[in-house]
């Protein structure tokens, strides 16, 4: 096996994988995007491998990882995002050791630029990354929650609420940095020109009230999002919902194989105190999403952040992903609450 650069040529091949390559042993997620190279464009500095059979040209699998400049305890540090760790089912059978190779080649290239660490996210019940990224010498360092939370009809928010269709990315920034300065993992920005093209690009609308703030990000243009697979029960019960919905408002629970459409809630700025606030936010943020035809707002939050731990309550299912982390240099402060990148959604 060679291991090599994807290419353009690549991308049915690797598109084919991706949707052979669900996520999850209890609820099974396989995103499918118009080209596999559409998130590793969002970063400046990404390195995407392909493992190709030198005999039939066949791929036996696919790893990404982006280059980032990050603060951690308050220091920078240069880390680098891995993601689309994708093995070809086609090829191979079990843990390949292709796959194995390809981690190596990856980790080879990212020391040549002076990497501190690598890490990723890996959702909860992915028995197979899990073990790939432990047999490899990472470790969960800290937790993220993504709350799955239904639109189907509208609300009415307590407080005012104001949107911004479009916000100013060096302002953003510098909030963002003053309010996470005790997060890990924020990116360092100085190119504020992508930054802002990925605003434009991505950002739905920044709402405001009172003290609290979020943001609603749609990378549905890209992605399709399909359950493959859940749990016996939530099959029943979607069967039962999609039979009543068509007398009144319910609930989407998708057939497996069902596309569903989601909006991510980001940057949830808020303090102890303020549930109003992030009630109306999220009220505002579902009737947008019910104009918009989405199923589903996904909010995402650090499992620490106790003030907002009563989001579980609206939610129909909550999904936690590890922080897997392994360090080629000690970096004993990357533990705790850490910062959630937009691109590292898709």
């Amino acid at each position: 096996m060679i291991v090599r650069p994807a290419e353009p040529r690549d991308d049915d091949v690797l598109l084919r994988i991706e949707s052979m390559a669900g996520q999850g042993d209890r609820v099974r997620l396989i995103d499918e995007r118009d080209s596999f190279f559409s998130r590793a464009r969002q970063f400046s500095d990404t390195i995407l491998l392909v493992g190709e059979n030198e005999a039939t040209g066949a791929l036996h699998g696919v790893v990404a990882a982006a280059v980032q400049r990050l603060l951690i305890g308050g220091q920078e540090h240069l880390g680098a995002y891995m993601f689309d760790l994708r093995s070809n089912p086609e090829v191979n059978k079990g843990l390949s050791r292709a796959m194995f190779f390809l981690w190596r080649d990856l980790e080879e290239r990212l020391l040549e630029q002076g990497v501190e660490f690598i890490f990723g996210l890996i959702k909860e019940d992915n028995s197979r990354s899990q073990s790939i990224a432990s047999r490899m010498g990472a470790e969960a360092r800290s937790e993220k929650r993504f709350f799955t939370i239904p639109t189907f009809r509208r609300k009415r928010p307590l407080r005012e609420v104001k949107a911004a269709r479009r916000i100013d990315a060096r302002q953003e920034y510098t909030a963002l940095r003053a309010h996470y300065a005790d997060f890990n993992l924020l990116p360092i920005v100085n190119d504020f020109d992508h930054m802002q093209n990925l605003y434009d690009h991505y950002l739905v609308a920044r709402l405001e009230c009172g003290e609290s703030s979020l943001k609603l990000w749609d990378v549905s243009r890209h992605y399709t999002r399909r359950v493959a697979a859940m749990p016996r029960a939530y099959e029943l019960a979607g069967s039962v919902l999609r039979g009543l919905s068509r007398f009144f408002p319910l609930p989407k629970v998708p057939a497996p194989g069902e596309a569903i459409n989601v909006w991510n809630v980001l940057d949830l700025v808020t303090r102890r105190g303020r549930e109003d606030e992030v009630k109306s936010l999220l009220a505002q943020a579902n009737n947008m999403a019910v104009d918009h035809g989405i199923d589903y707002l996904i909010v995402a939050v650090d499992a620490e952040q106790a003030e907002l731990a009563w989001l579980r309550r609206m939610a129909v299912m909550s999904l936690d992903y590890k922080v897997m982390v392994k360090e080629y240099k000690p970096v004993p402060a990357l533990a705790g609450k850490t910062y959630l990148d937009p691109r590292w959604l898709g």
